[in-house]
């Protein structure tokens, strides 16, 4: 797999921590393979259908690229961790990767895919309150009208009892407030910030140019599902 750099880490933190724990993420982090494949179910049931193009936002070490490979999709992925997409390139299937701050400007022309994706909670660290409603516009660009965007992402609910649930091995998590709270890696010293929107901040956060559904992903998080407007 080739890797592409552009500019990153206007996230700052979140890409210390990705670098980070990159080399344990598979074995503490990732979820369950049985689980993984079951929510990629879902997931492909509301893309485009195949041979679609995809973009795969904070894709990490590529767990779930085998998933749209064998549906016939077509994966790029992008990440800010160096770490986390050297490891993704050691996959057996290349797709193209690119090193980007997906905060930023996405380094893409107009219109490039029929999809995107962000998976397993990735736009939930936010580093500024203008962040999201940026990145929404720059996947309106990037996306072809008509497309989809799909994201998984904490609910309140999971806020509300992050205290009380289970954390990795080696984890330990705080609440800061209202609508955030830090996760520690214990082992490697890193922490990171998590903040969580209600589904009526998640529809005002993507604006008019995505027409926007707020699903429940089990008790603690939400299924976030945007088409494009087609205008």
């Amino acid at each position: 797999m080739r890797v592409d750099n552009a500019d990153t880490d206007s996230d700052g933190g979140a890409t210390r921590f990705f670098d980070a724990i990159a080399g344990r993420y598979d074995r503490v982090y990732a979820l369950p393979a049985a689980e993984s494949l079951r929510r990629m179910r879902r997931i492909r049931q509301a893309l485009p259908p195949p041979p679609a193009t995809v973009l795969d936002l904070g894709v990490g070490t590529g767990r779930e690229l085998s998933a749209l490979l064998d549906a016939g999709y077509r994966p790029t992925g992008l990440d800010a961790s160096q770490a986390m997409l050297a490891r993704c390139a050691r996959r057996s299937r290349p797709v193209p990767l690119v090193q980007a701050d997906f905060w930023e400007s996405l380094p893409f022309a107009d219109a490039s895919f029929d999809a995107g994706i962000a998976l397993h909670g990735s736009l939930a660290h936010c580093p500024d309150s203008a962040a999201l409603p940026r990145l929404a516009r720059e996947l309106a660009r990037v996306v072809r009208k008509g497309g989809t965007w799909i994201a998984e992402a904490p609910a309140p609910a999971w806020l509300d009892r992050v205290e009380a649930l289970p954390v990795h091995t080696g984890g330990r998590v705080r609440r800061v407030g209202a609508r955030s709270c830090v996760y520690e890696d214990l082992v490697v010293g890193a922490s990171i910030e998590v903040r969580v929107l209600d589904d009526h901040e998640w529809r005002e956060a993507l604006g008019d140019a995505w027409a926007t559904r707020v699903e429940r992903l089990g008790e603690t998080e939400w299924l976030v599902v945007a088409t494009r407007a087609d205008r």
